[in-house]
């Protein structure tokens, strides 16, 4: 099962999505909703990189694609869309993947 963990901040903008592990919806190579996931994560990190929006990341082999927001409330929007295609990924296929919302404490 993927796992995605979002973490809010207290005004409700997303600080960090992460996500991690597999699908297992299908075999290797044929796996639906593995490949929405990449696409949107891939995806988001294209767009942030040539709008210029200030993020970190980090991709390792585990899987693991996380995205870090640096940047100021206006340009939250991004952040959001990620968080909303995923979940939409989710209400169609729950026994593949799972969101974990957390909030931010300062």
């Amino acid at each position: 099962m993927i796992k995605v963990e979002v973490v809010c901040q207290k005004n409700n903008n997303i600080s960090q999505i992460k996500v991690w592990d597999h699908a297992e919806s299908g075999e290797y190579g044929f796996d639906l909703v593995c490949a929405g996931v990449s696409s949107i994560m891939i995806g988001a990190l294209n767009a942030l990189n040539e709008l210029d929006y200030p993020f970190n990341y980090e991709i390792s082999p585990r899987p693991l694609i996380l995205i870090e927001w640096s940047g100021s409330d206006e340009k939250q929007e991004m952040m959001k869309i990620i968080y909303y295609q995923l979940k939409t990924i989710e209400e169609q296929y729950g026994n593949y993947i799972k969101i974990i919302e957390k909030e931010e404490f300062q």
